[in-house]
């Protein structure tokens, strides 16, 4: 599920959706659906919860950052019943980041200190939004932030690796696109 008005009215391409489906599917994952909302929190809410009511593990992209549209922590959380909790580690990697360009973080920059009171932080290395790993009722929400140079490298480094721990990915390649030439699709 990728969240964000600038990808619901096609001004940014969702190259995230993309990647991260392609990928599982080449590793035996059933992608059953795919879904962009804009950044309205019912709205995000209400499409969590049926992600989640209709499969075992939903990942979202966006909606993480700091500004005033980035409501997907509030909205998911909301939507399992869960309270967010001031998480001060979080606040130390935002306040590092930013003196490393001899800045200082706003109030709204530290909004991304915020976690899931039962989850975990999948730290981003590329940028201030952690992403959010939550295990609800035997199944996975996985939160990653909207920037492609941030969420890719998660993604691929932090995610697909706890997914393969638990034995919810092929060893190896699972997928198989065959291509022809001179013959129709029919």
């Amino acid at each position: 599920m990728t969240i964000g008005a600038e990808l619901r009215t096609g001004f940014t391409v969702d190259t995230n959706a993309a990647s991260s489906a392609r990928e599982l599917a080449s590793l035996g994952v059933r992608i059953t659906g795919r879904s962009t909302v804009g950044d309205d929190t019912e709205i995000i809410a209400a499409a969590g919860r049926g992600a989640l009511e209709r499969t075992g593990a939903v990942i979202t992209t966006g909606g993480l950052g700091p500004t005033c549209d980035d409501r997907t922590r509030e909205a998911l959380a909301e939507c399992l019943g869960q309270k967010l909790i001031f998480d001060s580690e979080i606040e130390t990697a935002i306040r590092a980041r930013f003196a490393k360009y001899q800045r200082v973080p706003t109030p709204n920059n530290l909004k991304q200190a915020y976690k899931f009171e039962r989850g975990e932080v999948l730290p981003n290395a590329n940028g201030t939004a952690p992403g959010l790993w939550i295990a609800h009722e035997g199944k996975l929400l996985i939160m990653l932030p909207g920037a492609p140079n941030e969420m890719q490298p998660m993604f691929t480094d932090l995610v697909l690796p706890r997914l393969t721990t638990l034995g919810l990915l092929a060893q190896g390649e699972a997928y198989l696109q065959m291509r022809t030439v001179g013959v129709g699709e029919s």
